[in-house]
């Protein structure tokens, strides 16, 4: 049941990240700032990610490139920063070449991050998730807060509300990756106390005279 179920998430995902790369759903999206940053660039990345499962790599060559996962995570969050940038928003949505670099880019971030996230250890999950949240917080302070149209190809207000929109998108994400981890926690305190012999009943008493 789970993987039927996974089965069509991922052909639903598939779906959305393809119709949202081709004309004419591609062009609606690219009209706001909005949709460009908080759908469309979105589903391509969790499509890209959700498939790197089935990708196979030279595990030795891999593993001695991406140690630990952190070079992939890092590979990943420069290309999602980049395209926050409003002359990046801005070239690709007046050029096709550069609308074709941003979904190519975009899905070997979302690969290069499912592969290592599965590589990396706490450290390095805490280091993406905590730099992406961050540098969409800082990108969203940045829009809302301009009194000037940053991108050319946007309106003000759709920037002011895109702004608003990645500030409370990245902090409900880094929240609710937070409470996860937590929960991960709270559940492996039992098996580590059961793991822990105990002292009482364990042993042999010394006999009494």
């Amino acid at each position: 049941m789970n993987a039927r179920r996974d089965r069509l998430v991922l052909a639903g995902v598939t779906l959305l990240a393809v119709a949202s790369s081709l004309p004419p759903l591609s062009t609606l999206l690219m009209r706001l700032m909005l949709t460009q940053m908080l759908v469309q660039i979105p589903l391509i990345f969790l499509a890209a990610a959700s498939w790197s499962v089935h990708i196979r790599w030279p595990e030795t060559r891999w593993i001695q490139w991406n140690a630990q996962g952190a070079p992939g995570l890092l590979f990943s969050a420069i290309v999602l920063t980049f395209w926050m940038t409003p002359i990046a928003l801005d070239h690709a949505a007046a050029d096709s070449l550069w609308e074709t670099g941003k979904i190519a880019s975009v899905l070997a971030a979302g690969i290069s991050a499912g592969i290592s996230w599965r590589l990396g250890s706490g450290v390095a999950h805490a280091f993406y998730v905590g730099n992406m949240v961050w540098m969409t917080v800082t990108a969203g302070m940045l829009y809302q807060e301009s009194t000037e149209r940053l991108c050319n190809a946007y309106l003000w207000n759709d920037q002011a509300i895109t702004g608003q929109a990645l500030v409370g998108v990245s902090v409900v994400l880094g929240v609710t990756w937070m409470l996860e981890l937590a929960g991960s926690n709270v559940r492996l305190l039992p098996q580590k106390r059961s793991a822990i012999p105990s002292g009482r009943g364990g042993g042999t008493r010394p006999p009494r005279f």
